[in-house]
């Protein structure tokens, strides 16, 4: 069987994920979606709450229940994962509880704006190296320059937001260190002096005919969305929303590719709905959608009407407990997607089959 190369060709024009169709869309369609949604909760204000309450139900319960596919899809995964599935949760309640009831909805509202902003980063870089991967490896561009262009920018947004000083997020009240207007100059210029380089490198690498599209425009959806959402509006609301859209969007679409990848051989007799649902067609592709749809959104209410009934039996505290649980969620999904998705996939013979087909 033909191997692929380990070192990008220079007939490597793409390197796409799945194919142009897909990529396309995944890379340009998403990041259109999420421009849409904030654009329009600029030019009306109005907006923002059902344009929030959209997105929540729409993307936000069902890119948090599509870890679990890759969490526990599998009767291995369950084995190797039973303290991310039944421990973790435990202790991340306990410390969102303990933090929420001795320092307040401030300090939760911190915690989620900061953490939020390393999780969308680090998946972004999660992205873009599978780019590379499919790109051969890139041997022409440092991973180690890449990392620290592809942070730089949002650590400058986030900079810029501290300085601004906003006394609100989502409607509640928060806390940001203050940042003089120097140091958000200073990360301005090494973040631009480091995008000049990136794309210098970029046109040197098409000349030589070695530059990989699908990485290339995956890192520049990567540098306007991140622009946008921490620099250009001046709304932490809606440069919020274009964000957090843009990233549970591409979570889920990920997690889909990974699980049709994952059950390419076909259904599996020990997981028969997630690998029947994984299978190729638009049809099937909808299906999978509509069904982590259906499972999330009962949950979700269920737990608001059990955070609801604890804030009444909890009077006077300082933060609520529908806020507790569903930070709770959001939490252990960061902490558990930063250990998953760095281990080695665990299904090499599909793996092989797919190489087999590009070959």
């Amino acid at each position: 069987m033909t191997q692929l190369p380990k070192q990008v060709s220079p007939h490597v024009a793409t390197a796409w994920l799945k194919d142009p169709l897909f990529d396309l869309s995944f890379i340009f369609g998403i990041t259109l979606l999420a421009f849409g949604m904030a654009t329009a909760t600029i030019i009306s204000p109005a907006l923002f709450i059902p344009m929030l309450t959209l997105h929540i139900w729409a993307l936000g319960y069902d890119h948090v229940l599509a870890t679990l596919t890759k969490l526990a899809g599998l009767p291995e995964d369950r084995a190797r994962n039973r303290f991310l599935i039944f421990g973790l949760p435990i202790l991340v309640l306990v410390g969102m509880t303990t933090l929420g009831m001795r320092l307040g909805v401030v300090a939760l509202n911190t915690l989620y704006l900061f953490g939020q902003l390393f999780h969308t980063t680090r998946q972004s870089w999660g992205l873009a190296q599978q780019y590379r991967h499919k790109a051969g490896g890139l041997p022409w561009d440092n991973v180690h320059l890449s990392e620290l262009t592809l942070w730089a920018l949002p650590i400058w947004g986030i900079l810029n937001r501290c300085h601004q000083q906003p006394a609100e997020f989502l409607y509640q009240d928060i806390w940001m260190p203050q940042v003089p207007l120097w140091l958000v100059q200073v990360a301005g210029v090494l973040s631009t002096a480091l995008l000049i380089i990136w794309l210098l490198m970029r046109v040197r690498a098409y000349r030589k005919g070695e530059l990989a599209l699908g990485h290339t425009l995956y890192l520049l959806t990567h540098f306007v969305v991140f622009a946008f959402s921490y620099l250009i509006i001046d709304d932490i609301n809606s440069g919020w929303l274009l964000v957090n859209v843009w990233h549970n969007a591409q979570y889920l679409v990920f997690v889909w590719l990974h699980n049709r990848q994952r059950f390419a051989s076909g259904v599996r007799k020990d997981a028969k709905l997630l690998s029947w649902l994984s299978q190729p067609g638009t049809g099937r592709a909808t299906l999978y959608y509509v069904t982590l749809m259906v499972v999330a959104t009962p949950f979700y209410l269920f737990l608001y009407r059990v955070g609801a009934k604890l804030d009444s039996y909890i009077p006077g505290q300082l933060v609520s407990m529908v806020l507790v649980l569903s930070l709770t969620l959001n939490f252990h999904h960061y902490l558990v997607d930063g250990i998953i998705w760095k281990r080695k996939r665990q299904f090499p013979i599909d793996d092989r089959q797919l190489t087999a087909k590009r070959t």
